[in-house]
């Protein structure tokens, strides 16, 4: 696995897209290779893409899952990366949460779908149904950058029963929350990356 540190230095020097694709997208998953050992990466993924009807290429563990590191910045200071590994909340206090898994799913179909019942379960996005629903400028945000945040649905809207199957067969498994967001393709699941890597690379040139 790659080091914080080696990290950084890649941001630095190599192309955005390179760092996308060789660390981000291609590569051992830090959660199963240091944590979940006793399962590949490739079986979960496998699993999932068999539930979901996708292909096994449009599954991503993405986050701290997946370089043992976040890339997040902090909330309140958008340009300061504590780089916090996998799980550190928990391992500073073993009565915090542990580190979600999440999974970034690049489906055009998927993301089409969901879209459509959501449409169906607010009654044609009805005014009256819709004015008490404190999310939708968040999620209209991240859908016009072609990423389903279901964090920000409405409370009483159900997803899919496959992907709630799969987050709760392994949030079951693992102990531990498994988010899944769905991307409409490629492009936007790379444009929102490497806009995360050039924040970082200014961040460390400064």
């Amino acid at each position: 696995m790659i080091s914080i540190d080696d990290f950084k230095i890649a941001c630095i020097n190599e192309p955005h897209d390179v760092v996308i694709q060789k660390y981000i997208i291609e590569g051992d998953s830090y959660f199963f290779k240091e944590i979940f050992p006793e399962k590949t990466e490739f079986e979960f993924k496998r699993n999932i893409a068999n539930i979901l009807n996708v292909h096994i290429r449009d599954i991503v563990i993405v986050g701290s899952g997946k370089l043992g590191f976040s890339l997040k910045p902090e909330i309140n200071q958008p340009g300061f990366y504590r780089y916090r590994e996998f799980d550190y909340n928990f391992n500073v206090d073993n009565t915090n949460e542990k580190s979600d898994l999440d999974i970034a799913v690049i489906s055009s179909q998927l993301f089409d779908k969901e879209m459509k019942n959501l449409f169906n379960h607010t009654n044609f996005y009805n005014a009256e149904f819709v004015k008490n629903w404190g999310g939708r400028t968040d999620l209209g945000k991240y859908f016009l950058k072609g990423r389903l945040a279901s964090r920000f649905f409405p409370v009483d809207f159900k997803l899919t029963k496959e992907i709630e199957g799969v987050q709760s067969k392994y949030q079951m498994q693992y102990g531990r929350k498994v988010n899944i967001e769905i991307y409409k393709s490629w492009y936007f699941f790379e444009i929102y990356h490497k806009q995360n890597i050039q924040n970082i690379h200014l961040n460390l040139i400064a």
